[in-house]
């Protein structure tokens, strides 16, 4: 995966696939694929949304499923490395188990003919002094705990795990994707959207949002998923070309995975608003009825909430941009790279040595975006 430029880079991210139709979206990634036949195509993490797959469906049969539903994908990627052209999938959050051997068996079968040419990328690749990587590393809400440890779903980080068991199950399509979602907006949305049916999902998320609490940090598998993934980083620096101090220095910044603390991970699901409101208003019917300590809860609890709105009614807007544009210049600090492209964040970002296309799938009001690079290295935005 550290070869040099022989052919030109597509890179698009954040495709979300899904078995269950977005037609537009695949018909757009075929279209995509068609019209750069001399490029290496590179699919940039979350190719595949198998986050929305049940816990027992094994990721070989979604990912089966899904290039037979998207048939003109399949055929569009047959057709490209019939060319002799290169098609690389990079390992996102919501498609990790990509990185496993039977759920890359199962592509390679469903392209079918030649896949000598179609790779995997567990976590980044270099071409030339160009970086790609998906990027959720450096979001603590959709970190692995090493980026080259093996996937299982007991140690899924915290926006998969929530995507596995509430959002999909829930059929609550209307908060995929929305990490910037606020517990008050939420809750609106759920009445306006579900109405009779919204008390039985809002039970089912508090419901699930405890559990995740009280196992975060107690996962089956987490310390042996930091050695095991600071043993393969030596051997895959040598595979991607960048030196295994500087793979180190990265991946360390998983060591901060919301889903390995639990004040963390209370805190993210709003928890914390959550249990104060309901204090809150349990106290005022206290008091209303001559509690003696209900005053005295009420202040704490409206104290509380008022000093965790005043730093901001959405406490995470906007972070995530800013952590993936100080992973681009640290990744350019600490591995030499000219260029960076990441995506996760879904939202366009261009500066000096780093770009993000934003998502392929849900790209606004504006065109679906993706990267273009020479093999001189210029890059710029393509539009389709």
């Amino acid at each position: 995966m550290s070869r040099a430029f022989d052919q030109p880079l597509c890179i698009v991210g954040d495709v979300h696939l899904a078995a269950r139709s977005r037609e537009a979206v695949g018909a757009a990634l075929a279209e995509l694929i068609r019209r750069h036949p001399e490029h290496e195509v590179i699919l940039n993490g979350d190719s595949f949304d198998l986050s929305t797959d049940p816990p027992e469906t094994p990721a070989s049969d979604s990912v089966s499923r899904l290039m037979s539903t998207h048939a003109g994908v399949t055929e569009a990627i047959r057709h490209h490395l019939a060319r002799g052209a290169r098609l690389t999938f990079v390992v996102g959050n919501h498609d990790a188990a990509l990185a496993s051997a039977p759920v890359q068996a199962a592509l390679r079968s469903a392209v079918g003919t030649d896949t000598a040419r179609l790779d995997f990328a567990p976590w980044l690749l270099r071409r030339g002094g160009v970086h790609v990587e998906h990027g959720h590393l450096y979001d603590p809400d959709n970190a692995p705990t090493h980026p080259l440890a093996p996937w299982t779903l007991e140690t899924e980080p915290l926006g998969i795990a929530l995507m596995r068991r509430f959002v999909a199950p829930s059929a609550m399509w209307e908060f995929a994707h929305g990490e910037e979602t606020t517990p008050l907006a939420g809750l609106l949305r759920t009445f306006r959207t579900q109405k009779l049916r919204a008390p039985g999902k809002v039970f089912r998320y508090y419901r699930t949002a405890a559990a995740l609490t009280r196992e975060a940090g107690r996962q089956p598998g987490i310390d042996g998923e930091r050695t095991s993934g600071a043993r393969a980083v030596t051997a895959y620096a040598a595979e991607v070309g960048v030196a295994p101090d500087a793979l180190h220095a990265l991946a360390t910044a998983s060591a901060v995975a919301t889903h390995h603390r639990r004040g963390a991970t209370f805190q993210r699901l709003y928890l914390d608003r959550s249990l104060a409101t309901a204090l809150l208003v349990a106290a005022l019917g206290a008091s209303a009825v001559g509690g003696g300590a209900g005053p005295g809860v009420a202040a704490v609890a409206a104290s509380y909430l008022g000093f965790s709105v005043s730093r901001g009614t959405n406490r995470y807007r906007g972070l995530l941009e800013t952590r993936l544009a100080e992973a681009a210049t640290r990744i350019r600090g600490l591995t030499g790279a000219a260029q960076v492209v990441l995506g996760h964040s879904h939202r366009l970002a261009l500066s000096d040595g780093y770009a993000n296309p934003g998502s392929f799938a849900y790209p606004g009001q504006g065109p679906r975006r993706f990267v273009l690079v020479d093999p001189d290295g210029t890059t710029h935005l393509g539009e389709l």
